[in-house]
């Protein structure tokens, strides 16, 4: 997902991170497992290295400090989770011995107390055991006020932790919090850290260390990052299978792509709906490459609509803090030409804001018609002026629009998408910009951190639980200065839809959470907070010469298991 993490997911282009338990994104999270094949030329013998293509490059590699998908690279390479997710959503135990349950008693007959429990003989790259300790420290640099760690939901509720044992943590809430299993997506090593006040300029923030398959060796920004094989690996001596891989940072995606097929690189991070029509063709032709698309929609690309004036919370958007000029872009948008004329096909329509996992709400979006959008201007006092442009009380309808630079797919459809709301009398202005000058934190001008934005659009809300997805929309998000990680890409404050974020949050009745959930995709979908335009595909590509790939995740193929398991043939030739 490009996009925001996957709140973690925007926007994190972490697109705004889909969910901490998926993420993405984060902010974005759309995105695709990228798989290596056996022709890397960056070191080792013969084929025994993976080389990768990234697009966007991260300003930072631990998933904890980061906001864009870049940083999803070391969630399956370097950094794992105590526990992983199905294709279907299901949690599995990973560095977590078992999922807490009522019956193990994992969980509290209250709700309020989990005690999470580690397999025994994991251990840290560096050969330290992964322990209980890890996990407390981890709580308890996400909540120092001093560290810059983008923070997901459940750590707030936390009240206290117990280390039990090496393997055990109790963890108190102050509330029930259904959604738990999302926290220890990304634990800390103690060990390498003298206080939880953790600074941007700790070497930990920029090369984790962790207990995954891989192990970060070098990054030379704006040129690549190089990984190592984890010699002491937990899970098996045998894995991983490759000497390690090589990621090349490549800010053009539309060569990138053109190298890929060509089997220059193993695997490009990450794939679009719209790489998938070139993609198939270019297998069905002979190109040494293989595609995987599964039946399930992935990360939607969202247009993000600021409601506030250049990062003043409580002062509308003089254009977009209009209800009606939000309902005439969502009318008069063509999303079936987006999808058909410039993905190829590969997408699908959606109007949800919780479309996926846990609570989620299918539904269509708003139909295609210039003359309602038109109406809905009329009728709200925005009137043409001489060069067709509306106008009202003297503000002109004129937005910039942004995205990152450099993907030539997504600048197809922001012309698209001028061109319609042109006809409607709303003028767009395309100004794209480096991934990390879109969503930067606040202290480094990040545009989305400081709401220095009228439109932008990445990829976000493909998560298992909701929990991180809907709280980063809420007031408690919005950066400032008491709140510098904070991140929003809407800047929008609305007490009601905080109040049920807050109840969908704690309840653990399933019945009744989901009763929650729909009320607040009900309120943010009818005050068009953000502007779903599709839901891209969730598909995979790599060179044939691949092999043990495994897309049996959530997360496709960008998992421990299927990334330990990768191997070339031919690997340790020198052909």
């Amino acid at each position: 997902m490009n996009s925001k993490r996957p709140i973690r997911t925007p926007l994190r282009g972490r697109a705004l991170r889909a969910g901490a338990a998926v993420a993405a994104a984060t902010l974005g999270l759309g995105m695709v497992a990228c798989a290596p094949s056996g022709n890397a030329s960056s070191g080792g013998s013969g084929g025994d290295r993976a080389l990768i293509a990234l697009v966007q490059e991260p300003g930072v590699l631990n998933y904890l400090f980061a906001s864009q998908s870049g940083a999803e690279l070391t969630r399956a390479l370097v950094q794992e989770p105590m526990f992983t997710i199905s294709e279907s959503g299901e949690y599995e135990p990973w560095l977590a011995e078992e999922i807490p349950t009522l019956d193990n008693g994992g969980i509290s007959e209250d709700g309020k107390t989990i005690t999470f429990r580690i397999k025994e003989g994991v251990t840290w790259s560096d050969g330290e055991d992964f322990t209980a300790e890890d996990l407390a420290f981890t709580v308890a640099a996400v909540q120092d006020p001093a560290s810059l760690i983008v923070t997901d939901p459940e750590y707030g509720a936390i009240e206290s932790t117990k280390v039990i044992d090496p393997q055990t943590l109790e963890v108190g809430f102050t509330t029930p919090t259904p959604s738990f299993l999302n926290l220890f997506q990304v634990t800390l090593p103690a060990h390498e850290f003298d206080s939880p006040a953790i600074e941007e300029s700790d070497p930990q923030v920029r090369l984790p260390l962790g207990t995954g398959p891989f192990v970060l060796e070098e990054w030379k920004s704006g040129d690549s990052i190089t990984l190592d094989r984890n010699d002491d690996y937990w899970v098996d001596p045998e894995l991983p299978k490759l000497d390690g891989v090589t990621v090349k940072i490549t800010p053009d995606r539309e060569s990138t792509m053109t190298a890929f097929a060509g089997g220059e690189y193993d695997s490009v991070f990450f794939f679009t709906g719209a790489d998938f029509e070139n993609l198939t063709q270019q297998e069905a032709d002979g190109a040494p490459i293989t595609t995987s698309i599964s039946e399930q929609p992935w990360f939607v690309e969202w247009l993000w609509l600021n409601h506030s004036d250049n990062g003043e919370l409580g002062t509308p958007h003089p254009v977009l803090g209009d209800p009606a000029i939000r309902e005439a872009i969502d009318r008069g948008i063509d999303r079936q030409a987006i999808i058909d004329d410039v993905l190829g096909g590969f997408g699908s329509l959606t109007g949800s804001f919780l479309y996926s996992g846990v609570g989620s709400v299918p539904s269509e979006p708003a139909a295609f018609d210039s003359a309602a959008a038109a109406k809905v201007l009329d009728a709200a006092g925005w009137v043409p002026g001489a060069d067709g442009i509306r106008e009202k009380d003297g503000v002109r309808a004129s937005l910039k629009f942004q995205t990152i630079a450099g993907d030539h797919v997504r600048e197809l459809y922001q012309q698209l998408i001028q061109q319609n709301l042109a006809e409607i009398g709303i003028e767009v202005k395309i100004e794209n910009v480096p991934s990390n000058r879109l969503f930067d934190s606040r202290d480094q001008g990040g545009l989305l951190s400081t709401g220095n934005f009228d439109m932008a659009m990445s990829r976000d809300g493909y998560a298992p639980d909701p929990t991180t997805w809907i709280s980063q929309f809420t007031t408690s998000s919005i950066p400032s200065d008491d709140n510098p990680s904070g991140i929003s890409a809407t800047w929008w404050s609305d007490e009601d839809y905080d109040r049920l974020v807050q109840e969908a949050s704690s309840e653990m009745d399933a019945e009744k959470r989901n009763a929650i959930l729909g009320e607040i995709n009900t309120l943010f979908t009818e005050e068009r907070v953000a502007i779903p335009l599709y839901a891209g595909i969730n598909g995979m590509a790599w060179n044939s010469r691949l092999t043990g790939v495994d897309t049996d995740s959530w997360y496709g193929a960008w998992t421990p298991m299927s990334v330990a398991n990768w191997e070339v043939a031919g690997a340790g030739s020198d052909g």
